[in-house]
């Protein structure tokens, strides 16, 4: 029995907004993502993908780049690499890009950053050989791609170099896993694996089983959610999910007895406005860097749309039960690979199984006769906030 709460201390716990897939390159979207509640920014930036945090000059990554350029010959440029030394083809570059050469010093990205928040090291890597992928890596300083957004502003691509990272995906997760911060915290997150990656459930199973690092999938992203797919040439919009949700993919993946994590993300949405959802409570010990990556890894948090107050309070999994209290009314949902099971109108609810092993007796209202091979909860009220709850996995493969 997998149970990612087992050691949480719920009447000592902090609860920490945080998001794993939450792109930021101003002043303006950090102080959104601050007044909504975020104090732990993983962000996860790419051209290049690399990162960001208080002492971030965006103007390093064309002056000072320090990981290598790849070409698509399959050479590289070894760091450190200035791009004007490189750039000799300015004719080219169409306006009004052409007159920011030769590049120079920049200010910080950020110049007004809140003492109560801290940085992780993620970015969103991209552009794999064999996969449609985007993966976030929270806790890891690996870097890929350039500066060059899709290689056409300045004419990288034509001029040889690949965009993002043009390698497969496996050898990126070996450098994200490679520069992991801590042993002990953060890991490679799969972005959009419905709306944009287009995954296919036997390539999700295939980088779960690549190393336990691989923490798991979107459950919901925001951007993809607000995105008019119907405008997206050559698109085919899913039918099993609302958009921006991963939920049906989710529960198939766990009904293999996979432990997989499922995060909440805004994605673009945070820089684009103020209406964004999507967001990962971290459940932690204290207010450190370390301990908010731990919890990433170790599944101590929920995902959530708004963080408008409805909260967990208390959970508890046993052997043959699963039993969850909120801070106010709501409806709560218990599911199993069998889809929803058991739903709960209150700030309480219990979901009671028998192992396979025993006999059901008299059936009541949320009791089954089946050991599940996995239970999570999901909660929603009235103002359309919705909880997501990590599994707790019963039958492991």
């Amino acid at each position: 029995m997998i149970d990612p709460y087992a050691a949480v201390d719920w009447n000592t716990v902090h609860r920490i907004g945080s998001a794993n897939h939450m792109h930021i390159t101003s002043q303006k979207a950090l102080d959104n993502g601050y007044r909504y509640g975020i104090r732990h920014f993983p962000l996860s930036n790419y051209y290049p993908s690399a990162p960001y945090d208080a002492g971030t000059r965006p103007s390093d990554f064309r002056l000072r780049q320090h990981w290598p350029a790849r070409r698509v010959d399959g050479g590289t440029i070894d760091p450190p690499i200035d791009w004007n030394d490189i750039i000799t083809w300015q004719e080219e570059i169409e306006a009004p890009y052409r007159s920011e050469l030769p590049f120079t010093e920049g200010g910080p990205a950020f110049n007004r950053v809140p003492a109560d928040i801290l940085f992780s090291p993620n970015g969103e890597h991209h552009s794999f050989t064999n996969s449609r992928s985007h993966i976030c890596c929270p806790g890891s300083a690996f870097t890929s791609g350039n500066f060059d957004p899709k290689g056409i502003r300045y004419g990288l691509q034509a001029h040889g170099f690949v965009i993002g990272f043009g390698g497969p995906w496996q050898a990126a997760f070996e450098g994200m896993i490679e520069q992991l911060k801590y042993p002990d915290g953060g890991g490679i997150t799969i972005s959009h694996p419905t709306w944009f990656s287009r995954l296919t459930d036997e390539h999700v199973l295939q980088m779960l089983d690549f190393d336990s690092r691989v923490l798991g999938l979107e459950v919901y992203n925001d951007y993809s959610g607000r995105r008019n797919w119907d405008e997206t040439p050559g698109y085919i919009q899913p039918d099993e999910c609302a958009p921006g949700f991963s939920l049906a993919l989710w529960d198939r993946v766990l009904a293999t007895g996979r432990r997989c994590w499922g995060f909440c993300v805004p994605d673009h949405s945070v820089e684009r406005g103020t209406d964004w959802h999507g967001r990962n409570i971290l459940l932690t010990t204290g207010f450190t860097e370390q301990e908010c990556l731990r919890a990433y890894r170790q599944g101590r948090f929920y995902g959530c749309l708004k963080d408008n107050g409805l909260t967990i309070q208390r959970f508890r999994a046993t052997a043959t039960a699963v039993q969850v209290e909120t801070s106010r009314k709501a409806t709560i949902h218990f599911c199993t690979e069998a889809g929803r099971v058991h739903t709960v109108l209150g700030d309480r609810a219990l979901y009671e199984f028998a192992s396979q092993n025993e006999a059901a007796g008299d059936a009541a209202p949320g009791y089954s006769a089946t050991r599940p091979v996995f239970v999570r909860v999901e909660v929603e009220d009235e103002s359309g906030e919705r909880l997501f709850m990590q599994p707790v996995i019963y039958r492991e493969r």
